[in-house]
């Protein structure tokens, strides 16, 4: 087991709303998969972040968000009150007020420079939080490319944004580096099937892991964020913490990928009316 970190990242790389990579950073990100970058967002501009995504994690919006509120390590249908690992996605979908915040604004200028085609557009975005004291609050491994549908172009960056702070005990990511270019895609299958479970009762995809995998584990500080690749494989374990572990994700895409998922009806949304055996085989 590992911890990774990045003690030359920082504020002091922050410039008006870009925070600047190094060459370097941007190489291992392609070589490995996957970049840790420390305090990228103040305080400041946390605290309203934070506040809408307590507004959702309490389900404030369950109503009419449907199975894009949901608990990802449970089936579909369990009561708000059973929630392990609480999950809203497309936030500003239903609040657009959230829309272009100061997160999508740096996360973009972040993805450009690990893109430099000028192409990339946030294709997605999601809360998640992780209960306190629940041991059940994690992702299988996983790669994300597993989820979506096949389009020429899969680049992706994806950026988990620590609202708290994120370490081995609430469930930090954990990756498994370099496996982003494994030639082929591991086999995902839905949680739950050997019970006879499909992706209607559960959205959660699984893989097996190789005795190969070496994991290398990412804590991050409250205003810090991992970035991660569609390829690599990667999860967490539960929170054995007596708090929240609250992390806001957005995801980056090329342009035109994005056109052609929308175009499938794809959108990331759980209530998508997708037909994945045609999609994803």
């Amino acid at each position: 087991m590992q911890r990774i970190t990045n003690p030359s990242s920082g504020a002091h790389r922050r410039t008006g709303e870009v925070y600047q990579l190094t060459p370097e950073e941007i190489t291992a990100y392609r070589r490995d998969g996957y970049l840790v970058i420390d305090d990228v967002l103040t305080a400041a501009e946390l605290a309203p972040l934070e506040e809408w995504f307590d507004h959702f994690v309490a389900g404030k919006e369950a109503d009419r968000m449907g199975r894009d509120f949901c608990d990802m390590s449970q089936p579909y249908g369990t009561p708000l009150a059973d929630f392990q690992l609480v999950n809203a996605m497309l936030p500003s979908k239903y609040q657009p007020e959230l829309a272009n915040n100061i997160f999508h604004r740096i996360s973009q200028a972040i993805a450009d420079q690990l893109y430099p085609e000028g192409q990339a557009a946030m294709d997605y975005e999601q809360f998640l939080a992780k209960r306190p004291n629940q041991e059940k609050a994690e992702f299988a491994m996983h790669q994300d490319l597993g989820y979506w549908p096949k389009t020429k172009n899969t680049w992706t960056a994806t950026f988990s944004l620590a609202l708290t702070d994120s370490e081995l005990v609430n469930g930090c990511l954990q990756v498994v580096p370099g496996t982003n270019r494994e030639p082929e895609l591991r086999a995902h299958k839905p949680k739950g099937h050997a019970e006879g479970g499909s992706r209607e009762d559960s959205h959660t995809l699984v893989i097996e892991s190789k005795p190969t995998d070496e994991v290398v584990y990412l804590p991050v500080r409250r205003g810090s964020m991992t970035i991660h690749d569609e390829r690599i494989v990667h999860g967490s374990g539960g929170n054995l913490s007596p708090t929240w572990r609250k992390t806001y994700v957005a995801a980056y895409r090329d342009q035109e990928t994005i056109r052609q998922e929308r175009a499938m009806g794809f959108t990331h949304s759980h209530n998508d009316e997708v037909d994945w055996d045609k999609v994803l085989n």
